[in-house]
């Protein structure tokens, strides 16, 4: 993956989650661990579907009790260095809509500075007719912002 430039402006973002660092994120080299990056990125998408897109008040709405979810696909760009003690601001939005899944994107800030990117593409299994256009008119609220 290359990272479009625009994914580095905190702008583009609908929703964000501000994840404190911990000690044991940290590696060697005193830097944020690669796979801290991988549970932050996943701690907002948690987030973001918890958020009324894939649930509602911990409950899945009407429209998708009859489907699952799954993360079919993940990738992550590191693109600067993170230190241990300021927080860390995941922004992230959804970047495509197909007819049985859908592609998120997500950028860490730290001090203002764009870490990573992240892109992750979630499937859903179910009934035959693909995604709900309930689900997909969510999706459509949550998308990532163009940059004029």
């Amino acid at each position: 993956m290359k990272p479009d430039p625009i994914r580095r402006d905190q702008s583009i973002y609908p929703y964000f989650v501000e994840i404190t660092t911990r000690f044991g994120d940290m590696d060697v080299n005193h830097h944020i661990n690669n796979v801290a990056y991988a549970r932050f990125f996943e701690e907002a998408r948690v987030k973001f579907n918890h958020n009324g897109v894939l649930l509602e008040g911990g409950h899945r709405p009407a429209d998708l009790v009859a489907f699952r979810t799954m993360v079919a696909a993940v990738s992550i760009a590191y693109l600067a260095e993170g230190a241990y003690g300021p927080p860390v601001r995941i922004g992230i939005g959804v970047s495509r809509i197909g007819n049985s899944s859908f592609a998120m994107g997500a950028a860490c800030f730290q001090e203002g500075i764009c870490l990573a990117v992240s892109d992750a593409t979630v499937a859903l299994k179910g009934p035959p007719g693909g995604m709900p256009d309930s689900l997909r008119e969510r999706l459509g609220q949550k998308l990532l912002r163009s940059v004029d």
